[in-house]
C-alpha cells in the first residue's frame, strides 16, 4: 500500500540504473569518492546482479573491504565504515532480490 508507494517514490529519486560508483542520485560530491570509486562500482555490479538477502549482505561486506583496503587515513577508514553502514540500511531499496 501506501509504504510500497513511498518506497518506490523514493528509489525513483535517487535510483540511477547501472553502474554509477559513491552516491546515489544527487548525492555523488561525498568525500573519498575516486578513492573508493572501484569498490562503489564492484559494488553496484553485485547489486544488479542480485539474489538474496544474503548476497546482498555479501556484496556490503565486501565494499567494505574493498574500501578499507585503499585507506591510508583513520579519516578514510572512518568514512568507509559510514559508507557500509549507509548501504546495509539503504541499500535494501536498490538491491535486486530475486525469487
Amino acid at each position: 500500500g501506501q509504504l510500497n508507494f513511498l518506497i518506490m517514490k523514493i528509489k525513483g529519486i535517487f535510483y540511477k540504473p547501472g553502474i554509477n560508483g559513491l552516491g546515489v542520485r544527487g548525492f555523488h560530491r561525498l568525500p573519498y569518492r575516486k578513492l573508493f570509486d572501484e569498490a562503489a562500482r564492484h559494488h553496484d555490479w553485485m547489486y544488479d546482479l542480485g539474489g538474496d538477502s544474503g548476497d546482498r549482505k555479501a556484496a556490503d561486506v565486501r565494499f567494505h573491504y574493498d574500501c578499507a583496503r585503499v585507506c591510508a587515513t583513520t579519516l578514510q577508514v572512518t568514512m568507509s565504515i559510514i559508507y557500509f553502514y549507509a548501504v546495509r540500511l539503504f541499500g535494501w531499496m536498490f538491491f535486486k532480490y530475486k525469487n
